[in-house]
């Protein structure tokens, strides 16, 4: 008996060994839910999670790339910063705060078009008119429009809801372009309390240094900057370019092939590069760069004469002149590129030519030389509004007229009612071929000012 039994046991064993294994169930309160229920409702758990996941998209997606664009700004990248935020903005999220992070950056990039987007963006979006008044103050302050802007200056300060750092950029760069350097240095020093390790003050002050020709200071603050951020690469453009201005090429060739990877400052590093070359030797290497930059689309005054005066240098004069022309076009005060010309165009027995090039740069000496008397007189103690005035109209003439609406913005600051700034401005803007909404508005303005200003007919 106990025999038949192990064998019924056995037979149970290995009938049980052969079937198959029960399915796992979770038990719940009230029976059973297994595995195949869970993927059978996992679908539409995915499907209510995505949905959950678009509607809040407004809430969740923006901060991340709100941080990045942030780190980019830091670090002094602002078209970083603005490619982040168009991620900010791939979901429809159209939030305020993006809006005014684009602001910010759009203003550190410089592109008027942009910022022009930016503060319409921002008024779209409900910002609060205060809110809009303080971006375009910062706006103009960066454009060099201090009557504008300047007044301003302490309340925004003040503010606490404000970044006081963006406000100090704003306006130590608006500042340095109308040349009040003692305001500018005001703000440099209180950036450098507050962020002792923010590479902007020390390059702003090396800067200041450089134009004052004091280059041992120059470079000891672009160094600092340097040391401060690494990878900001616009400290390194500059004091290659100091190295080079002060005979010392061979060390600035390093530094101009690091900026050379940066592609806003590749056309500039790449002309003072082959600056450096030639004059360590290397005028193959030079010649090769300025055309290979060329060909890749990348078209500045500074590549063109570059290239003019290393094909003359080589007794290449037709080729020469040719690519002179390109850069007076695209710089028509270059005055060393005016001689250049009218002496290639004396070598291939243009005689005519030559001379109407020489004429052009007898009168880019004498502008030059009236305008160093000038300088001396505006820095002295007692400078007068008609040297100043003066000196813009020159500045218009024949140098970059950039520094000469700065030299008469800053008259207006002086005299806002100085009917000939107005007259000059209004000139100036007019006769600009390529217009941008700023100029347009520019012109309308000071147009406005001259016939208010101006004395009846009678």
């Amino acid at each position: 008996m106990n025999q038949a039994a192990d064998e019924q046991g056995k037979t149970k064993t290995s009938a049980g060994a052969g079937s198959p294994r029960r399915r796992r169930v979770i038990r719940t309160g009230s029976g059973r839910f297994g595995w195949h229920s869970v993927r059978r409702f996992r679908r539409p758990l995915a499907v209510i999670l995505l949905i959950a996941l678009v509607l809040t998209r407004h809430r969740w997606w923006p901060p991340a790339f709100h941080q990045l664009a942030e780190r980019e700004l830091a670090s002094h990248r602002p078209a970083a910063a603005l490619a982040w935020l168009d991620y900010a903005e791939a979901l429809g999220a159209r939030r305020l705060d993006t809006a005014l992070l684009r602001c910010q950056a759009a203003r550190r990039d410089g592109d008027p078009r942009i910022i022009r987007e930016s503060l319409d963006a921002l008024a779209r979006r409900g910002a609060p008119p205060r809110l809009q008044e303080r971006e375009l103050l910062l706006f103009q302050a960066q454009s060099g429009e201090m009557s504008e802007a300047a007044p301003w200056l302490g309340r925004l300060l003040t503010d606490e809801n404000g970044d006081n750092r963006d406000v100090c950029i704003s306006y130590v760069i608006g500042f340095l372009r109308t040349q009040r350097y003692q305001e500018a240095g005001a703000l440099v020093d209180a950036l450098m309390k507050d962020s002792p390790d923010d590479p902007f003050p020390w390059y702003v002050r090396g800067r200041v240094f450089a134009l004052q020709q004091q280059y041992p200071q120059a470079e000891a603050d672009f160094r600092a900057a340097m040391e401060r951020n690494p990878e900001w690469l616009e400290p390194v453009i500059s004091l290659a370019e100091l190295l080079g201005d002060t005979q010392r090429q061979r060390d600035a060739v390093p530094l101009f092939e690091r900026a050379l990877q940066a592609p806003a400052l590749r056309a500039r590093a790449a002309a003072g590069l082959s600056e450096a070359l030639k004059a360590t030797g290397d005028r193959d290497r030079a010649r090769k760069l300025l055309r290979q930059t060329l060909d890749d689309g990348i078209v500045t005054a500074d590549l063109w004469i570059s290239l003019g005066r290393s094909e003359f240098e080589d007794g290449q004069y037709s080729e020469a002149a040719d690519a002179l022309e390109k850069g007076i076009q695209l710089r028509p005060w270059a005055d060393e590129a005016w001689f250049t010309l009218a002496q290639c165009r004396r070598q291939l027995g243009q005689t005519a030519a030559a001379d109407a090039a020489f004429t052009r740069v007898e009168e880019f000496r004498k502008a030059t030389a009236e305008l160093k008397l000038l300088e001396d007189r505006i820095t002295g103690p007692k400078p007068t509004i008609e040297d100043r005035l003066r000196t813009g109209e020159l500045l218009l003439q024949y140098r970059d007229p950039q520094d000469g609406v700065v030299v008469l913005q800053g008259v207006l600051n002086l005299d806002p009612q100085s009917l000939k700034a107005h007259q000059l401005l209004a000139r100036h803007f007019a006769s600009l071929q390529q217009t941008t909404e700023s100029s347009e508005r520019q012109r309308r303005y000071h147009e406005r000012q001259v016939e208010r200003l101006a004395p009846p007919d009678k």
